[in-house]
C-alpha cells in the first residue's frame, strides 16, 4: 500500500470550514484515504469529514500532517500538497520532499545539539556506543576518545537499573552527567525492529538524551513533559511511522516545546 505524508503548520487564519470543505472535495477525487492529524494535540480525523476535522480544535501554529494511504496516494499527495501550500505553511510534502532544517521552524529555549542516526543496523549496545561517541566528538573534539567511554558507561549503567524501552516501539535512553556541558538529543530510526531487552517489546525509534549536571529548569520541564507524551500510543505511532529523520526531528522538537507553548 502506498503511503504519503504532507507536513505543515497551521497559519494565522487557521483552517475555516470552507477550506476544509475544499479539502474534502479534493481528497474525495482519489482512491485513497486521507487522515488529518494534529500532531501538536495528538488528534486525528478523516479529511473527508470536515466537521470531525473542526472538532480537532486546530489552532494557529499547530503542527499537522495529512496522511494519505491507497492506490492513488502518489497523485493525491501532489494535489493536496498544492492545497496545503496555498492554505497553510507547507513544511514537507509531494512525491519527493525536499530536506528541511527543523530548527528553522522550532527552537528550544535552551542549548541542545541534535544527532541523527537514520536507518541504523546497530544493536542496542552499538547504538548506545554511537550516541556516546557523537556526544564526545561534539563536546571534546580532538579529545573525544578520552571521554566517549565514560559517556557510554553512564548510558550502560542506566540500562542495568531498568530498560529504557518505553513500549509502542520507542526507547528513551537517558542520563544526567557532568560529562557534558549542554543537552544532547539523538534521534535514531532502525532498519528493523531492535531488541532493547525490554518486556515492552522491540523498538523502531530510539530517542537518546544526555543532560548536564545540574540540568537547567527548562531542560527538565521539556524532557519530563516529553516522556509523559510517550505514554500515549498514538503519539508513539506518529514517531515510528515517520521515516524521514528531518520530519521526525520536527515532530519531537514540537512536542518538547509543548510546555512553553502553553505558557505563551
Amino acid at each position: 500500500m502506498i503511503t504519503r505524508r504532507i507536513t505543515f503548520f497551521i497559519g494565522k487564519e487557521g483552517l475555516p470550514a470552507w477550506r476544509l470543505n475544499r479539502l474534502k472535495t479534493l481528497a474525495g477525487h482519489f482512491r485513497s484515504v486521507t487522515v488529518f492529524v494534529n500532531l501538536s494535540q495528538r488528534k486525528s480525523a478523516n479529511a473527508e469529514q470536515p466537521m470531525h476535522v473542526l472538532s480537532l480544535s486546530v489552532l494557529p501554529n499547530d503542527l499537522c500532517q495529512l496522511q494519505i494511504e491507497g492506490n492513488d496516494a502518489e497523485l493525491a499527495s501532489m494535489v493536496l500538497t498544492d492545497f496545503i501550500d496555498e492554505n497553510a505553511i507547507l513544511i514537507s510534502g509531494g512525491k519527493s520532499s525536499t530536506p528541511i532544517v527543523p530548527s528553522e521552524h522550532e527552537t528550544l529555549p535552551f542549548s541542545c545539539t541534535i544527532h541523527r542516526v537514520a536507518n541504523t543496523e546497530h544493536d542496542k549496545h552499538g547504538l548506545l556506543a554511537q550516541f556516546a561517541l557523537l556526544v564526545a566528538i561534539d563536546e571534546h573534539k580532538q579529545r573525544a576518545k578520552e571521554h566517549d567511554e565514560g559517556l557510554f558507561d553512564a548510558l550502560y549503567k542506566r540500562e542495568t537499573v531498568s530498560s529504557t524501552g518505553m513500549g509502542n516501539g520507542i526507547a528513551l535512553p537517558h542520563v544526567i552527567t557532568n560529562g557534558v556541558t549542554k543537552a544532547h538529543l539523538m534521534i535514531a530510526t532502525t532498519r528493523s525492529p531492535l531488541d532493547w531487552a525490554s518486556q515492552r517489546g522491540a523498538v523502531r525509534c530510539v530517542i537518546g538524551l544526555m543532560l548536564p549536571t545540574p540540568p537547567v529548569r527548562e531542560q527538565l520541564v521539556a524532557f519530563s513533559g516529553f516522556s509523559q507524551q510517550l505514554i500515549e500510543a498514538d503519539f508513539c505511532r506518529y514517531l515510528t511511522e515517520n521515516k524521514q529523520t528531518d520530519v521526525l526531528e520536527l515532530i519531537i522538537l514540537n512536542a518538547l516545546n509543548v510546555p512553553f507553548h502553553s505558557v505563551s
